[in-house]
């Protein structure tokens, strides 16, 4: 890695967290362990982060710098919770809860074949675990246009992209963006957020500016040059917590000089023998999500208890619930797909039920699934919206048993017809014969009708590697 955006790196405070927070350091008084916590909004009733219920009656909620209420919040959005968990491990109580959008401002450009948005000069990668707003339609990828106005929460990773856990279509106005300062120019009151000049000619900051330092700038338009006339400069402090404090904080390692020593944007993580590692088959390294559960040492590093790896969520299903929910997994085009206490939930349906539970879902009620694909028709869900109807269903999976005219998708059987579109991974067409050709082992997704427990595709693509 360079070493120059090494130490660039070392001065990432928040970015891990999307959260502007001022106030982050645990050791408060309570019932339970002080705590720290960083990551993403699973569900409300009161609040799950990291698979921990907080409550939130009498916890200070920060939303964008601006106080706020937890009925602001949304699921995926990355906050981070300072307060006490209980012996359980399952829930605590929240004394502060603080959000802050990683960019807001309008999409400049769309690349479907990376996957990525350009707002403000950052650039944006969504995942298969990317949550979008109901109002995006349709809610994915695809529904994101060039102009449209959104509020982008992620992980930052090495390079100071954004790995987009939700993006929210939000009215247009005040600009925003969080990210690492680069060359700061004093004299002329400049300085970068990657491709982004800042102008903070007409605002003194809060907090001291340097090379390295992690900032939240809100602007009010864009000069002739195409900087941000910065309206506000914040530096932002770095996550941490008192000693023998707990922490959980989920997000994407930025360095890596082994699995004993990383880091998680500026947060250090050590682990030794005591460590439990949960690595699902992932190679720990740069750029790779993880979870990591621990207590703080008197230096501010995060000793890790546990270290899971988050694998990357390649399966979808997409359709018509089929019998009634367990406490656990939902069934779903023939597929089942499992939850746990850290898949996010939400209700983008017209009934926009919050809080909303698995044990809300009904026979025939649409819903969709994205997950890491378990064994035979399987799916562990990351995330699991409901929504309105849709007059097709998707499936999307490593393609196995390729043989003209089927294929299995999720341990489901898809057979194609004379009337089936073909597309490769740019959505380019293909004829059947080289869809055939490239499929076997490949991600594909497919949409259409389940019938009989054989899936009609009138509608078929590569999704690539």
């Amino acid at each position: 890695m360079n070493r120059t955006f090494q130490t660039i790196l070392a001065g990432v405070a928040l970015l891990l967290s999307s959260c502007g927070a001022s106030q982050m350091v645990a050791g408060i008084e309570g019932s339970g362990s002080p705590i720290v916590a960083s990551g993403a909004i699973s569900g409300f009733g009161s609040i799950f982060v990291n698979g921990v219920e907080y409550a939130t009656t009498n916890a200070q909620i920060d939303i964008d710098d601006q106080p706020g209420t937890e009925s602001q919040l949304l699921v995926g959005e990355i906050v981070t919770v300072t307060g006490t968990v209980n012996a359980d491990g399952k829930s605590g109580t929240a004394t502060q809860v603080t959000f802050g959008g990683d960019v807001v401002g309008p999409v400049t450009q769309v690349d479907a074949a990376t996957r990525t948005l350009v707002v403000l000069g950052q650039t944006v990668i969504v995942t298969g675990s990317t949550v979008f707003d109901s109002n995006i339609q349709p809610a994915n990828f695809s529904g994101v246009k060039p102009g449209a106005h959104v509020e982008v929460s992620g992980f930052a990773n090495s390079l100071g992209q954004i790995v987009a856990s939700r993006v929210q279509l939000v009215t247009a106005g005040t600009l925003r963006v969080q990210g690492i300062v680069q060359a700061l120019d004093s004299s002329a009151r400049t300085f970068q957020v990657n491709a982004l000049l800042v102008d903070y000619s007409a605002v003194t900051p809060m907090g001291t500016l340097a090379n390295g330092s992690v900032v939240t700038v809100q602007g009010s338009g864009l000069s002739a040059s195409g900087a941000l006339v910065a309206t506000g400069v914040q530096v932002l402090p770095g996550l941490s917590g008192a000693a023998n404090s707990d922490g959980e904080v989920e997000g994407v390692i930025t360095a890596f000089t082994s699995s004993a020593d990383f880091m998680i944007g500026a947060l250090n993580v050590t682990t030794n023998a005591s460590t439990q590692f949960t690595l699902n088959g992932v190679t720990l390294g740069v750029d790779v999500r993880i979870e990591v559960s621990g207590s703080f040492d008197s230096s501010g590093n995060l000793v890790a208890a546990s270290v899971t790896a988050i694998a990357e969520s390649e399966g979808l299903v997409r359709g018509l619930v089929q019998s009634l929910p367990t406490s656990s997994t939902v069934t779903v085009l023939g597929v089942t797909v499992s939850t746990s206490a850290t898949t996010e939930l939400e209700d983008q349906s017209s009934l926009m039920l919050r809080p909303f539970h698995l044990s809300d879902l009904r026979v025939g009620d649409y819903v969709e699934a994205r997950g890491t694909i378990g064994s035979g028709a399987a799916l562990d869900a990351e995330v699991l919206l409901r929504e309105d109807p849709d007059t097709l269903s998707y499936l999307q999976g490593t393609a196995t048993n390729v043989i003209a005219p089927t294929l299995t998708l999720l341990g489901v059987t898809v057979t194609t017809t004379a009337q089936t579109q073909y597309s490769g991974p740019d959505g380019s067409p293909l004829t059947a014969a080289q869809f055939f050709a490239q499929a076997p082992s490949a991600m594909v997704q497919v949409g259409g009708t389940l019938s009989g427990g054989s899936f009609l595709a009138t509608q078929v693509q590569i999704e690539g590697q």
